[in-house]
């Protein structure tokens, strides 16, 4: 199956102290990338470093800081950088591929992933954080390798920590962040207005120098970045933007469990219903992300977490993983323990059934030959158990002992739990999948990615 495409479909969402039941700070992310490119969920712990050290990122090396802080990161199994992830200090960030008017410089260069990652080992805040974004894209610009990058390789972001939130978007080395207020979401597009906070170096003269902008003291980001030659792939950022702005206005008080909901999205049944076509044919730019029957991408790993100030501890932060699109697949707890589960970290190039992403990644792609089907009877067993989880995560916060085993003896529980419920599903849904149940919109898009992971079935089509 020929991929040649960086994702491009991603969502982001936070709602601060304000919106949230709890007055935490609530964070969702859907890593949209291509179609079997394996996402684990890695630890990461923190280290020292010496001096001269550099640091091997994606493409290029680049000076080593003293102290880089623990992290837990979802990351494309062959990329430095991470898609989302959250740092022992409470930061968290996501990104947004974005096709600005500055392309990138024909040479080796550092990419949106590389540049999250390198800002969660090095911020021990969200404000830190946004500083350390914006000196790596004045200093470096963004990249990639020039003989294989799609041209977006520029990257928007929400940063986040248990006290504040901020948008960032970038266009090359020119860049503005803005505090969230109240809620914030991005998608593939730039969405910013005059209304920034803080701006990057010479951003408004250069805008200005280049003719994106008039001469004034500010200027409109989104006008300013944004390239007119879009096309369809682009378009679609601007749909779940649209989307994303339905899903977060005045809706609050918003808890984990909506978040997760919001990541689960394909608009209702209402505004689909005209379509001829099912969920998993992906013939609608939605927040949860299936590769259908074209060479796109899918939602490869999701991120709900909560951002405690009150806490100090394990509860600081709750993340939640999910692995696969979200509305096939759980969420699972993980806490601010410099630990992980190990075998989350399992999933390479190929097909391997004892790997937790690629056994969800199948599930998720025998659920989509028949998705109406099927996917009622497996989100409500997901569901089911994914509140028994939420409840019990309440319930070790409210009774917390300091013992740090039975935090980790609970992820633990939670991720054998939901692994052995999502092979219960994946065997019952092989078991009543045929020709005549099959939907054969999506057997050529199956077959395809099978073959190229080294995926075995036995479906006759």
């Amino acid at each position: 199956m020929k991929n040649n495409r960086a994702g491009r479909s991603c969502s982001t969402m936070v709602a601060v102290g304000s919106a949230t039941k709890n007055n935490d700070i609530i964070f969702g992310k859907n890593s949209d990338r291509p179609v079997n490119e394996a996402q684990p969920l890695c630890f990461y712990p923190a280290q020292e470093h010496g001096e001269g050290e550099l640091v091997k990122c994606t493409y290029i090396s680049v000076p080593q800081v003293k102290h880089t802080y623990a992290c837990i990161g979802s990351r494309p199994f062959n990329i430095f950088g991470f898609e989302h992830g959250i740092n022992e200090c409470g930061v968290i960030i996501g990104n947004e591929a974005v096709y600005g008017k500055e392309l990138p410089e024909i040479r080796r260069g550092l990419i949106g992933m590389d540049i999250l990652r390198l800002a969660l080992e090095r911020s021990d805040s969200a404000a830190n954080a946004v500083s350390v974004m914006g000196e790596l894209l004045e200093t470096y610009g963004t990249g990639g390798d020039p003989a294989y990058r799609a041209p977006y390789f520029n990257a928007n972001y929400i940063i986040a920590d248990t006290k504040e939130a901020y948008t960032f978007e970038s266009c090359q080395r020119y860049w503005a962040a803005k505090k969230v207020k109240h809620v914030g979401h991005l998608s593939n597009c730039y969405s910013m207005n005059d209304d920034y906070d803080i701006i990057g170096k010479n951003v408004v003269e250069e805008a200005i120098r280049k003719g994106w902008a008039p001469s004034s003291d500010k200027i409109n980001i989104a006008s300013a970045f944004t390239n007119d030659d879009g096309n369809y792939d682009w378009a679609e950022g601007y749909f779940r933007y649209f989307r994303q702005h339905q899903l977060m206005a005045d809706r609050e008080p918003f808890t984990v469990k909506m978040m997760m909901e919001n990541l689960r999205d394909h608009y209702s049944e209402e505004m689909r219903n005209c379509l001829p076509y099912g969920v998993a044919a992906a013939k609608l730019p939605t927040i949860c992300c299936h590769a259908g029957g074209i060479d796109g991408c899918v939602t490869a790993a999701s991120a709900v977490c909560s951002l405690d100030g009150r806490e100090q501890g394990p509860f600081k932060f709750v993340y939640w993983g999910s692995m696969a699109s979200p509305c096939c697949s759980i969420f699972r707890p993980n806490f601010n323990i410099n630990w992980l589960p190990e075998d989350l970290k399992d999933a390479g190039e190929l097909y391997d059934e004892k790997s937790q992403w690629w056994t969800f990644i199948e599930l998720e792609r025998y659920i989509s030959l028949n998705y109406e089907l099927f996917a009622p009877t497996v989100r409500q067993k997901f569901s089911e158990l994914e509140d028994e989880f939420i409840e019990q995560v309440d319930d070790l916060k409210t009774n917390y002992d300091g013992n740090v085993d039975k935090l980790k003896e609970f992820s633990m529980y939670a991720n054998k739990e939901s692994f052995m419920l999502a092979k219960d599903l994946l065997h019952g849904v092989k078991q009543k999948i045929n020709r005549k149940n099959m939907d054969y919109l999506l057997a050529d898009y199956f077959k395809k990615a099978a073959e190229c992971c080294g995926m075995k079935h036995s479906l006759e089509f």
